[in-house]
């Protein structure tokens, strides 16, 4: 099996259409370059906690043992099937908390950016007599 000769035009050709890609997107979401799209992580601080805020009870066990290993990983699959009456109640606890305090914080968020409003709104009239 042999493999097609790449030329410099084909890759040429590949990033030009990769950036219009990233253009068109860019301009769907209302950023007119490159220079203003933020950089990955720094969504608002309230995306982030509804990012982090459901949690798994349910991770993977691995092992890295060659044999020894996979009898330990399977006696932790037995064990977490066997307490999964437990934890699955301690986890959706934990999910339903998460939830309520991330909606507290995007009420809290939305009340803040209503009373700066306000403030700004109120900045623009002429101060009023007593």
């Amino acid at each position: 099996m042999t493999t097609p000769d790449v030329t410099r035009d084909d890759v040429d050709e590949v990033a030009a259409a990769i950036e219009a890609i990233r253009s068109e997107v860019r301009r769907r979401s209302g950023y007119l370059s490159a220079s203003e799209v933020p950089p990955l992580g720094t969504g608002s601080p309230i995306t982030e906690a509804a990012d982090l805020a459901r949690i798994s009870a349910h991770l993977p066990v691995t092992w890295e043992t060659p044999i020894v290993g996979r009898w330990i990983a399977l006696a932790k699959r037995a064990m977490r099937l066997c307490l999964r009456w437990y934890i699955n109640p301690i986890v959706e606890q934990q999910n339903a908390f998460n939830d309520a305090v991330v909606r507290a914080l995007s009420t809290l968020d939305a009340r803040q950016q209503e009373i700066l409003r306000r403030l700004e709104a109120r900045e623009g009239e002429e101060p009023r007599e007593r």
